[in-house]
């Protein structure tokens, strides 16, 4: 056997199992997904700011509705990028672009919250926490960079939508419960009290597509020169 042909082997065979890799770890960024959409909000409803834990409950929610949320985000949004992209290059493209905006709005508000925090707790001389100016210029910041967040992850899960349905990569289902969820994600900033089907649908989508990232095969995540010159390239 030729040394090329050797190599050319081996290569697909590193390449399939990069691949398989890269979607194990959508899968587990998926899975976080679910707890992060969730457990911020329960500490944010019941949490008590007075109690001795409670700094540091309000500063693990912050972290998780952040950073965590963020990076699981766009991870899982790379695998998915790996599984479809050379079917719907441009879609997949934008859909990166889309959910770097969101993580980005929802570390912005995830710092909002902290820094307000730890400013009450420093000057609690200020009694900020009675300032009707205060509390209506936070709240108005906080609910607009986070419906930002919300919008861009609802053209997210449009184009993944998109995406997974022409290039039936992803199963039907979980591409229409993208679209769903899209849409209603969208129109949170104008209709805040969708914000709470949205999370449910988010959980659902989040837990479902980190079945289908953590059961991928390499034949699954590997696709041909010449089948990829064959697919959709929009």
């Amino acid at each position: 056997m030729p040394d090329n042909t050797i190599f050319t082997i081996r290569t697909d065979t590193n390449t399939k199992t990069s691949a398989v890799t890269t979607q194990k770890w959508g899968g587990l960024a998926s899975f976080l997904l679910a707890p992060a959409f969730i457990v911020p909000s329960l500490i944010y409803l019941t949490g008590n700011l007075r109690d001795a834990s409670g700094p540091l409950a309000y500063n693990l929610a912050d972290f998780l509705y952040g950073p965590v949320w963020a990076a699981s985000l766009v991870t899982a949004v790379f695998a998915l990028r790996e599984r479809m992209g050379e079917r719907a290059p441009r879609r997949m493209t934008l859909a990166l672009l889309a959910a770097l905006l969101a993580a980005g709005a929802m570390v912005s508000v995830a710092l909002i919250r902290s820094a307000n925090r730890q400013y009450h707790l420093l000057h609690p001389e200020l009694h900020l926490e009675g300032s009707m100016t205060v509390l209506i210029v936070w709240t108005t910041l906080v609910a607009g960079v986070t419906a930002t967040g919300w919008h861009f992850l609802g053209w997210l899960w449009v184009l993944l939508g998109s995406a997974g349905w022409t290039s039936r990569r992803l199963p039907r289902g979980l591409s229409g419960l993208y679209w769903v969820a899209g849409m209603a994600s969208l129109f949170v900033y104008l209709l805040p009290e969708m914000e709470e089907n949205v999370v449910v649908l988010g959980v659902v989508a989040s837990i479902w597509q980190g079945i289908v990232l953590w059961k991928a095969e390499p034949g699954e995540t590997y696709t041909s020169g010449k089948n990829a010159s064959q697919t959709d390239q929009a």
